[in-house]
């Protein structure tokens, strides 16, 4: 079912008519609303949901069309009961008598509509504003729709919105950028990126129409929403599919109510690239005047009031009335304003209409002088005039050079040719250089999934040294998509002599351009930009060789490779793109490889540095971050960078990376606990990838966590088994084997970790601090299931001086608090204090540095918003201080171990506290802040504040002010007072 009148947005409108609705109904008082916009923009709908709202309200309707202006008191009559209608009198005063009286004996709520105000006759319009200003003590609610219009009967219902205290005017406008954004959010549950909002803005005009038709195609029945749909949707617009149509008919409906010299003016404005000042239209045109009065009043065109000049309000008008323009018309007035403008703007005019009409003009001269503005807006960055330049010299003339051009451009600008039939025509002509032809073939097959297709056609290459470099990087960016597909990674020795042989030719190239070769110079870029897109390409086909040996690379080994990479695209200006690639994954392998901080600095520069560069080097950038901080345990910069990352799926044409990106945005909320609310709705789209392995993966993790928090041990074990035997992010991390290992013994599987041990042990390419840390924590639990809690003890001690020397991500940090492992460091805590729990008789004299442990694990998983890690440290620190048979009163803290000068009723009340919530009580009583504690103690400033807390609500006290006052208050010596 179509949702093409879908009510979407309007939110605060919909309330105002409601709420108007509601005054009515409780007062009996008529209310007065005119609905205004331009055509297309929902007033109906609007006017339609609020009716939807108003249950138990009688409705009266007038709907008017262009005709009815000519029926004098047509519109006013129809407000009366179908018996008077039919004998209404058509002169002003006692029509508007008759409406009043028909008015005034309204005893029920009635919705009074009028549709389409513009188009009622001069008599109804003032019987009808005779009749909103006369309505007393009746409960009619007027709801009027229309577009603006400079017809002064019409203005007086304007001007009485803005007098009377009855009425109100809404203003409908096409949504802004930052509301289609919205919008989307709201009705796809993804956050989207502002690139994504602009593209849907840009081919929607921002239309509700048009973007509720974007909403539908995105949002299908148990499909995921991807790139490729939104794509799809984008395209059926820009062939005038969906509610194209009937918004054609919309404005053409409004073009022909106007005169034969408007309708020329309008069909001027929908051509110009720019606004047109009056003289320039008279000019344009032949015309002795313009209509300026009737212009405005065709609700089409907007005037600037400093210059004015003229232009059509909205985009989406300019197509609609072009694609209705006869073919003939649309020629001459191109050639006219080609006559008008200069530069590029004249050449596209004329290539526009040597498009229409094959018989106009120099066609060889127009592709000269496209090309000639595209060499330009490319040698000056401007890539993006330089694709829409080319492309119209391709359509213009279709050819092998022009062919060569338009592909080298839209690899430069990092897009695909999005001409339909230019894979056809590459195809069936011969003058189509044969390295380009295989590379253009190869990418469709690669676009279409076509593995075997692709690789059918970049075999072979011995033709690659003769290549002209344009068609030489367009094959060569065609091998590099290819090897970026995972489905090609993983029979990469098909491709592997591809890419091996185009490295050679691309360096071959190099050496060319650095000797200023006169015979690969090309005009459409410099020989700086052709040398970057060269080095860029050739580095980048380096990196993925160097990826498909990753599994048994070292990671310093890679790291130096990559840096050797890193060094010579530097050298090179333009760059960037390839740098921020080559950053993004040393990075991720660093980060699985346990190097956080090296990882994290490669990551971040490439985000902060490059972000606009390659959305999709930046989407892997940003999901690896977000396992970063998360371990890190700041788990709210996590979740940032997460929805940053899903927000560029959109934008990415290359599946894989959404699964990631979904599920990377699912880790944080489902960590914190089940009742934790998402800003986004994701669940579906992480339950619809869990179909292909990298979703499996993904979501074996994000299941790991969710189930460590409501300690699911079970489900931990079978989520994180599944997640290690699955192509994903996480294959080479070892921190996931922490997990299973705490929930084989929390599950009474400990005989299962030795194996896991071993395991541990065998891996050559952790780095060595986090294996160590990894190793003597399983060896802890290890020894916990055997029931040697002394052993376990020591390991899992050993355990916390290996994690706490972890440094942060970040400076500065708090030395000591596990830095970038703090999350597993908070695990760790929990452990010993178990083991303190369960070893008591043995471990009597660990139980106040097990509290600590705990307590600091507490404040780190209370700061994490980690409700349910904080239940369970809460949980075991209670059970740490609870009195067992072995406690006695000894154990109770002496008031002689107190400082001397405190009051009886402060060294009483201290007892009762902690030592270390004791000792920082006392040093707050001193004056000093969290952050001075925090440095004293060498804690972090967070465990401070728990500390605090925690004594002020044992001391039954309200601030900090309070302690220093009990702290400070004289010796009375008289316990009873305590």
């Amino acid at each position: 079912m179509s949702r093409s009148n879908a009510f979407l947005g309007r939110e605060s409108q919909l309330e105002t008519i409601v709420a108007t609705a509601e005054t009515v109904h409780t007062s009996s008082e008529p209310r007065f609303i005119l609905i205004e916009g331009p055509p297309g923009v929902g007033k109906t709908t609007l006017l339609n949901e609020a009716m939807s709202r108003l249950a138990g309200w009688s409705r009266a309707n007038v709907y008017l069309d262009a005709a009815d202006q000519e029926t004098p008191g047509y519109a006013a009559a129809h407000l009366l009961r179908k018996p008077l209608r039919y004998r209404a009198p058509t002169e002003a005063r006692e029509l508007a008598a008759l409406v009043q009286e028909q008015a005034d004996r309204i005893r029920e709520p009635v919705v009074l509509v009028i549709e389409d105000l513009q188009w009622t006759d001069p008599v109804s319009a003032a019987v009808i504003y005779q009749t909103i200003r006369e309505l007393e003590d009746v409960p009619v609610l007027c709801l009027v729709t229309g577009r603006p219009t400079t017809r002064p009967e019409l203005q007086r219902l304007t001007r009485y919105t803005a007098t009377a205290g009855e009425a109100l005017r809404i203003v409908l406008e096409p949504f802004t950028q930052t509301e289609v954004r919205e919008l989307i959010q709201q009705e796809t549950g993804l956050p989207i990126s502002s690139n994504v909002a602009a593209r849907i803005h840009d081919a929607t005009g921002g239309f509700p129409a048009f973007l509720d038709y974007v909403i539908e195609k995105l949002t299908v029945p148990d499909e995921v929403i991807s790139a490729a749909a939104l794509d799809s949707a984008l395209q059926d617009l820009d062939r005038g599919e969906g509610p194209a149509e009937t918004q054609r008919l919309l404005i053409r409906q409004i073009f022909e109510e106007t005169s034969a010299d408007v309708q020329e003016v309008l069909a001027l404005l929908a051509l110009a690239r720019y606004p047109l000042a009056v003289h320039e239209i008279r000019d344009l045109l032949g015309v002795e005047s313009v209509d300026v009065e009737a212009l405005r009043n065709s609700s089409l065109v907007q005037e600037s009031m400093r210059s004015g000049r003229f232009w059509l309000q909205h985009r989406m008008f300019q197509r609609c009335l072009i694609a209705d323009l006869p073919r003939e018309q649309r020629v001459d007035l191109h050639m006219r304003l080609a006559r008008l403008e200069g530069g590029p703007g004249a050449v596209r005019h004329r290539a526009q209409a040597a498009l229409l009409d094959p018989s106009v003009g120099d066609r060889t001269g127009i592709v000269e002088a496209l090309t000639d503005a595209a060499r330009t807006a490319s040698r000056t960055g401007d890539t993006g005039e330089s694709l829409e330049l080319s492309r119209l010299a391709f359509e213009v003339e279709r050819s092998g050079a022009t062919l060569e051009t338009l592909s080298f451009v839209a690899m430069r600008a990092g897009t695909r040719i999005d001409i339909e039939s230019t894979i056809s025509w590459a195809h069936r002509h011969d003058d189509v250089p044969e390295v380009l032809r295989r590379g253009i073939l190869a990418r469709d097959r690669l676009d279409c999934g076509d593995l075997e297709g692709t690789l059918r056609f970049l075999a072979g290459g011995e033709d690659l040294a003769d290549a002209s470099p344009k068609s030489l990087l367009c094959y060569a960016d065609t091998v590099l998509q290819a090897s970026r597909t995972t489905g090609l990674r993983g029979s990469y020795w098909h491709l592997f002599k591809i890419a091996e042989r185009t490295v050679e030719v691309l360096r071959h190239l190099e050496s060319k351009l650095e000797a200023d070769d006169p015979s690969v110079r090309t005009r459409i870029a410099t020989p700086e930009q052709l040398l970057a897109e060269t080095r860029g390409l050739r580095v980048s086909l380096q990196l993925w060789r160097l990826l498909e040996g990753m599994v048994d690379a070292e990671p310093s080994s890679f790291s130096a490779e990559v840096q050797k990479l890193l060094d010579e695209v530097r050298s090179v200006p333009g760059t960037e793109s390839a740098q921020m690639v080559l950053l993004v994954a040393r990075g991720a392998l660093l980060r699985t490889a346990g190097h956080l901080t090296d990882a994290y600095a490669d990551l971040i520069t490439a985000i902060e540095n490059w972000p606009g560069r390659n959305r999709r080097a930046l989407a892997h950038a940003e999901i690896h971050v977000t396992y970063l901080l998360f371990e890190a345990g700041l788990w709210s910069e996590a979740q940032a960078f997460a929805e940053s990352a899903a927000a560029e799926v959109l934008d990415i044409r290359e599946d894989n990376v959404a699964p990631v990106a979904f599920n990377a945005a699912h880790l944080v909320p489902t960590a914190r606990g089940p009742v934790q609310a998402m800003a986004f709705d994701l669940r579906a789209q992480t339950r619809r990838m869990t179909g292909t392995s990298l979703g499996r993966a993904g979501r074996g993790f994000v299941e790991a966590w969710g189930a460590t928090s409501v300690q699911d041990h079970e489900r931990v074990v079978s989520s994180v088994l599944g997640l290690q035997v699955e192509l994903n992010i996480w294959s080479r991390a070892i921190t996931p084997v922490v997990l299973l290992g705490r929930s084989l013994f929390h599950s009474g599987k400990a005989q299962a970790l030795p194996a896991l041990i071993n395991k541990v042990r065998a891996d050559e390419h952790s780095a060595p601090p986090q294996r160590e840390y990894v190793l003597r924590h399983l060896r802890g639990l290890a020894s916990m299931g055997t029931g040697k809690h002394v052993a376990a003890h020591e390991h899992l001690s050993a355990a916390m001086a290996t994690i706490s020397a972890t440094p942060s991500l970040k400076s500065p940090h708090v030395p000591g608090d596990g830095g970038a492992l703090s999350i597993y460091r908070g695990l760790l805590a929990l452990d010993l204090g178990h083991c303190v729990v369960e070893g008591r008789d043995a471990l009597q004299d660990k139980v106040e540095q097990a509290s600590e442990w705990v307590l600091w694990a507490a404040s780190m998983f209370q700061g994490c918003g980690a409700e349910g890690l904080f239940h369970q440290a809460d949980e075991i620190f209670r059970t740490l201080h609870r009195p067992g048979p072995a406690a006695d009163s000894s154990e109770r803290i002496r008031m002689i171990d107190l400082p001397e000068g405190l009051s009886s009723k402060a060294r009483f009340a201290l007892t009762g506290l902690t030592s270390r919530e004791r000792e920082i009580a006392l040093m707050v009583g001193q004056g000093l802040s969290n952050k001075d504690v925090a440095e004293e103690l060498v804690l972090s400033v967070r465990t401070v504040e728990y500390h605090v807390a925690n004594a002020l609500g044992k001391l039954t006290l309200e601030s900090r002010h309070a302690l220093r006052r009990m702290l400070q208050d004289e010796d009375d010596g008289d316990l009873r007072s305590a």
